[in-house]
């Protein structure tokens, strides 16, 4: 993972590779930001440059060359001084003391994660989730510590990646902690999070914490036009609404944004009817919705609330530059001039609530149905 791959972030990496080239890395780091900032980009550039066989000096710092045994098993996932852990589902029977915890995963569940941290390893802004999963637990942790017992496999350093390492419970916490009280000097923690609060401060205090913040909307929009031939406006949208996040843009790249926006809109204004065409409306629902995953809904109620934030932006400022929206200007100054000072927050309260809703299992749409119900009696 050469550093001209990461995108922007340029202190943190200017901070890192002059830690390389002074031999001071550290054995513990805590990366946090929102998804898609970053964070494993940068651990994987620590770790292949610090693992290269024939790293390369470019402007006075060291690269990685990409070809050597090492950088080539890294990135097949077969770099025997890296441990990667996140959290897994629940197996075929409960957790044994001499089990690990692999033992209890199905072949065809082992090989979808081994297929998407590839995938990670490949693009390292791509979503990373393995379905079912929500906890690191404690026998994941004992694992480690009784592979981190062992000398390393290969010469040089051992690195440990956590992913989400927030998602880790109470008790497998309090094990990584005392690993973390007995660091080795040859070894570095990476853990990797969105909730920093979500760890204990014990273990903070024993990693360098490293903020990353939210990307440009420059740099997300440049980063996608080296990748995909879609048109400037779409590209700028899809840029302005990923909030800071490559990894959501990369999301929204892979759904058609425009055309979910711009649906969302339409209930919307057909909700607003003087006389409510409410078969039509239940219909219409229905047939957008019924093929949508739980992400899918959740987007376009995101997309929507978007749309109605930026009709407050416009109400306070007039200002159509800092509309995520941009490319709706003029819909977005007919309703606001339509509708006026009308409770607008309470109508992204509701929105709120609908993606908890449809989070909750309840079906998708009578979630929307209700949803633009609720709007009609809150505007008119």
């Amino acid at each position: 993972m050469k550093w001209n791959k990461i995108v922007g972030q340029e202190n943190i990496k200017i901070f890192f590779k002059k830690a390389i080239k002074e031999k001071r890395v550290g054995s513990g780091y805590c990366f946090f930001g929102i998804e898609g900032v970053g964070k494993f980009a940068t651990a994987l550039g620590i770790i292949s440059t610090l693992s290269c066989l024939k790293p390369r000096e470019i402007n006075g710092f060291l690269e990685p060359c990409e070809e050597c045994n090492n950088c080539k098993s890294i990135e097949n996932l077969k770099f025997p001084n890296i441990e990667y852990i996140f959290s897994l589902p629940a197996g075929k029977s409960a957790d044994k003391e001499e089990d690990g915890p692999i033992a209890s995963l199905s072949d065809s569940l082992i090989e979808d994660i081994n297929l998407k941290l590839r995938q990670k390893i490949a693009n390292p802004y791509a979503k990373f989730k393995v379905e079912g999963a929500s906890q690191i637990k404690i026998a994941q942790i004992r694992e480690l510590r009784k592979s981190l017992s062992l000398s390393n496999p290969l010469p040089g350093r051992k690195f440990v990646v956590i992913f989400n390492a927030e998602e880790m419970n109470i008790d497998a916490q309090n094990a990584f902690l005392k690993t973390l009280e007995e660091p080795r000097d040859d070894i570095t923690f990476f853990l990797l999070t969105t909730r920093r609060e979500g760890l204990l401060p014990t273990i903070l205090s024993r990693c360098q914490s490293v903020f990353f913040p939210p990307l440009s909307t420059e740099e997300i929009f440049y980063s996608l036009s080296k990748e995909y031939s879609m048109g400037a406006e779409e590209l700028g949208i899809i840029s302005r609404f990923s909030n800071g996040s490559l990894t959501r843009a990369y999301e929204f790249v892979e759904s058609n944004l425009k055309m979910m926006r711009d649906k969302m809109v339409d209930f919307l204004r057909l909700a607003l009817r003087k006389e409510l065409p409410g078969a039509t409306l239940f219909e219409q629902i229905t047939m957008f919705a019924e093929k949508f995953d739980k992400r899918e809904a959740q987007m376009c109620l995101q997309l929507l609330a978007s749309w109605i934030r930026d009709v407050l932006v416009f109400m306070k400022s007039c200002d159509s530059g800092l509309l995520v929206n941009f490319d709706d200007n003029a819909t977005l100054v007919r309703f606001a001039n339509k509708f006026g000072p009308k409770p607008l927050k309470e109508v992204i309260e509701i929105i709120e609530n609908s993606i908890y809703m449809i989070n909750s299992n309840v079906q998708i749409p009578t979630v929307y149905l209700n949803l633009f119900l609720e709007i009609r009696k809150v505007l008119l």
